[in-house]
């Protein structure tokens, strides 16, 4: 038997760390898909609240409308729209939608109506701005939410209508007086 080194001996052991580099490799792209996979959970999870707050507030300056064009109520409202309890227990989601009430900017003639063809007028055009405040709040009682209900996500939206042929506009608009609802509408 000869000392001699020969090129079969020289390999010996080298499939295992050809295999234990493989599974590194595999291992590190596995937990880069799991993070990858987290991560698109939880953005879909943040757009998804995020539509949920922006449709509660599209609501409510929906309700807001239909309120000012049915009994010409210009008040602010609160809405509350509860989803109940998410996985049993006392756990509770709702989004909170605060409307500030249709407030009339300017108040003009309705240029285009016929009804005022003979001069005098009968119908007014009316623009109005309104915002509306949507929240989605999560709390573990049961009832209403409290003031230290955890907020998931907020959305604000503002908004002008101007409705015409307005047939009896308010009596006076927001730039005649000072109204300290004003103060709550975002330009």
């Amino acid at each position: 038997m000869s000392s001699e080194i020969t090129p079969r001996s020289s390999e010996r052991g080298s499939s295992y760390v050809i295999a234990l580099m493989a599974l590194f490799v595999l291992t590190i792209l596995g937990l880069a898909l799991v993070v990858m996979t987290q991560n698109e959970v939880q953005i879909g999870a943040n757009e998804r609240t995020i539509n949920r707050v922006f449709f509660a507030a599209d609501s409510g300056l929906g309700v807001a409308a239909a309120k000012t064009l049915t009994a010409r109520d210009y008040t602010p409202t609160v809405m509350t729209l509860k989803e109940g309890t998410p996985g049993g227990g006392t756990n509770q989601i709702a989004e909170v939608v605060s409307v500030t009430g249709l407030m009339p900017l300017s108040i003009s003639r309705c240029n285009w109506c016929p009804a005022n063809a003979n001069g005098v007028p009968q119908f007014f055009k009316v623009n109005h701005v309104v915002n509306a405040t949507s929240d989605r709040l999560a709390w573990n009682s049961a009832g209403t939410p409290p003031s230290t209900a955890t907020n998931l996500g907020e959305k604000v939206l503002g908004v002008m209508y101007e409705f015409q042929p307005w047939p009896s506009p308010p009596t006076s608009s927001v730039s005649d007086t000072v109204n300290p609802n004003l103060a709550k509408i975002l330009f």
